[in-house]
């Protein structure tokens, strides 16, 4: 019998690394404290804060999400998660 199970962080970890990436990255409301320090015990990092990345209902100011990043086995110098120094707007991500 064939079980299913969740996909999990590890998971996406390891088919980047196999696939020949540089970072896997998620983004975290940054009111979300227990999400990012979740992360953080995962080995991620922020690299940077996106300015109201996340739209708001209810006459609610949107809100900035950090972008967190892990790096893989190919960034040897872990450059791809060199915190940047300012935030960026949605449309400036790549």
């Amino acid at each position: 019998m064939t079980t299913l199970r969740a996909f999990t962080c590890d998971d996406l970890f390891r088919f980047n690394n196999i696939k020949g990436g540089f970072f896997v990255d998620l983004f975290v409301r940054v009111s979300n404290q227990v999400a990012v320090n979740m992360y953080k015990q995962l080995g991620y990092s922020v690299y940077r804060t996106v300015i109201e990345y996340y739209s708001a209902s209810n006459g609610e100011p949107d809100e900035d999400a950090y972008d967190m990043r892990k790096a893989l086995s190919r960034d040897t110098e872990k450059k791809s998660i060199i915190p940047l120094p300012h935030p960026v707007r949605p449309e400036d991500i790549e």
